[in-house]
């Protein structure tokens, strides 16, 4: 997988983790509408020259990973009522320790 498409993976995958652990009562972050998703990878992808149908894939494969499932409308939607903190903050967690950090070092 090329770096472009990874960083659009991890980019998403936070953005969705963050918002569930973070908005725990909020029911609009339970949801995902397959249009706005294909939109913004169709965009993020484009921009980074990534492919779309690999991070698609990708991203629907983590999706189903945390708890979502996809709706007969091709919406995603978290299937439990009561959030499964701690499995999605190690979700979180486990994204973010693969993000690639960069350190500069000046000399002299």
């Amino acid at each position: 997988m090329k770096e472009n498409e990874l960083k659009i993976i991890r980019e998403i995958c936070l953005h969705i983790l963050w918002n569930i652990l973070k908005y725990t009562k909020h029911i609009k972050y339970r949801q995902i509408h397959k249009q706005a998703l294909y939109n913004y990878l169709s965009k993020k992808c484009h921009t980074l020259g990534a492919d779309f149908e690999r991070v698609l894939v990708d991203i629907e494969w983590h999706l189903q990973y945390w708890g979502f499932k996809k709706g007969y409308d091709g919406n995603w939607y978290y299937q439990y009522n009561n959030i499964q903190f701690l499995y999605l903050w190690n979700c979180y967690r486990s994204v973010i320790n693969h993000q690639t950090m960069y350190v500069l070092f000046y000399c002299c």
